[in-house]
């Protein structure tokens, strides 16, 4: 018998969202790169795809995986739950970053930077995940998803309204304005990645370094709000016993 949509989930193996992010990342590498290889396979070449590539994972990471699990049953373990697909995500997604190190140009310590950044978005998705998933409302589900975009599309969004003069970090010393969009790149997941997969055979400079920091001190507030929330208000998620087999 099914059980109804309000009776929280137990804690389980995020196997199907596993296998929909690793077909998220096919799906990916075959719309961008296709079944030819370019005709100068060199890394120049190469390049602009991966850059594209990974900016594809990161909305998946950003978007996709929020909309999936809050457009489903509510969790009774919410914050294990949001680490468990992070982890695993996060994991999945270190077959495709250090293998790429073969056909790009980007030194260890930009490899590492890219690497960190992906892990940033993870935290700060994980943390909008937590915080709704043991939620049995369809408003804060969906509230949860318009941020998740929000955050997403926020440096353009900051662009289109005057707030800032550009999508890219600023140096320190940029005011106001370089300092605002510093904190969105730092919370958009997507244009946090971009920055470190461009071309460019550099290491990252102390400016990229700190939104970076920047990004995972967001990241560990916004966790520590999650956590806040569950110890003094209570998720109102339905009391039951019964446990939901591992899908």
């Amino acid at each position: 018998m099914t059980e109804p949509l309000h009776i929280g989930r137990a804690l389980f193996a995020p196997r199907g969202l596993v296998m929909l992010a690793a077909a998220w990342i096919f799906c990916s590498w075959i719309s961008i790169f296709g079944f030819r290889p370019p005709a100068q396979p060199q890394a120049a070449s190469y390049s602009p795809s991966v850059h594209l590539l990974f900016i594809m994972l990161a909305v998946g990471v950003s978007i996709a995986w929020p909309l999936l699990r809050l457009s489903g049953r509510p969790s009774r373990s919410p914050v294990l739950q949001a680490c468990f697909d992070g982890l695993a995500l996060f994991v999945l997604l270190q077959v495709v970053i250090w293998p790429l190190r073969l056909v790009t140009n980007w030194t260890l310590a930009r490899a590492i930077a890219v690497d960190a950044s992906l892990a940033a978005s993870v935290l700060t998705t994980a943390a909008v995940v937590a915080a709704v998933h043991g939620r049995a409302s369809p408003r804060a589900s969906t509230a949860a998803m318009a941020v998740a975009v929000l955050l997403t599309a926020a440096p353009s969004i900051a662009v289109a309204a005057g707030l800032a003069d550009g999508v890219r970090i600023v140096a320190p010393g940029g005011g106001a304005r370089g300092a605002l969009m510093n904190a969105l790149i730092a919370l958009s997941g997507p244009t946090l990645v971009a920055q470190f997969t461009t071309p460019v055979p550099l290491d990252p400079v102390p400016a990229e370094n700190a939104v970076i920091f920047k990004a995972f001190a967001l990241a560990t507030t916004l966790w520590a709000v999650v956590l806040a929330m569950r110890l003094f208000r209570p998720l109102a998620v339905a009391s039951d016993e019964r446990f939901d087999p591992p899908t």
